[in-house]
């Protein structure tokens, strides 16, 4: 390997070769770190733009605010306290009970977050329009539950014609806890918990890039060891001759 270094062509060839190898592994850096600048192209429609309205309140009155109480105290009594949580299948709004089977929500593990209520002690309501409804409702614990009273958000959809219509319970969530820890606590299988987002394969490819570069350094490096050697030698070679 010394005789090869000593030869100009070959120091040369191996610098050339360096320093093509170099600009590629930088080439390949640059392209794994920079971001496309590859334009987006935006797609328009002539479509009219859609403009959201919010629906307007309506008041529910003595007869309808009767009708919501009833199918709320209902589904408390069914499926919030899991008690004959079979009956509570026609009290829900397909929106709730999506994915299940009348023989699966009757066996309890349903997104509801169960209490042991022993009554509403108190009721508000949150909002009124026509075919939806929200309550706010507080909830008593059983004598010896060893459970405070609880708030809950319950929201209800209407079904069916105006002279023959029932109120379905869409959503039931408590206010000021989190819902997965009580929903754990009720028993419902939660599912696995989703895997970390995974890194880019362009920073994947950053190590690589950079070992390239290193490797292709390296017979930079020989050759400039080289030379200092060589010229240190013809130093040594000069002050003897002279001397």
């Amino acid at each position: 390997m010394g005789k090869r270094l000593s030869s100009p062509r070959f120091r040369r060839r191996l610098f050339w070769l360096s320093a093509v190898g170099l600009l590629a592994g930088l080439t390949a850096l640059a392209v794994v770190l920079l971001p496309s600048s590859k334009p987006k192209h935006e797609v328009f429609t002539k479509a009219p733009p859609a403009v959201y309205k919010s629906p307007h309140a309506v008041p529910l009155g003595r007869t309808g605010r009767a009708e919501v109480v009833f199918a709320a105290s209902n589904f408390i009594k069914t499926a919030v306290r899991r008690v004959h949580v079979d009956r509570s299948w026609d009290m829900t709004d397909p929106s709730l009970k999506q994915g299940f089977t009348r023989r699966e929500w009757a066996k309890g593990a349903i997104p509801v977050v169960p209490y042991p209520a022993a009554g509403i002690r108190q009721l508000s309501i949150d909002w009124s329009y026509r075919n939806d409804v929200a309550l706010d409702i507080v909830l008593a614990p059983v004598a010896g539950s060893g459970q405070p009273p609880k708030s809950f958000m319950i929201e209800l959809k209407r079904s069916g014609s105006d002279a023959h219509h029932r109120w379905l319970v869409a959503s039931w969530a408590p206010q000021g806890v989190s819902e997965a820890s009580m929903l754990a606590e009720s028993g419902k299988a939660q599912g696995p918990i989703p895997p970390p987002p995974s890194l880019s394969t362009r920073w994947l490819l950053l190590p690589a890039a950079l070992l390239l570069g290193a490797l292709l350094m390296l017979p930079v490096f020989l050759v400039v060891r080289e030379r200092m050697h060589g010229a240190r030698a013809e130093r040594a070679h000069r002050r003897s001759t002279q001397g």
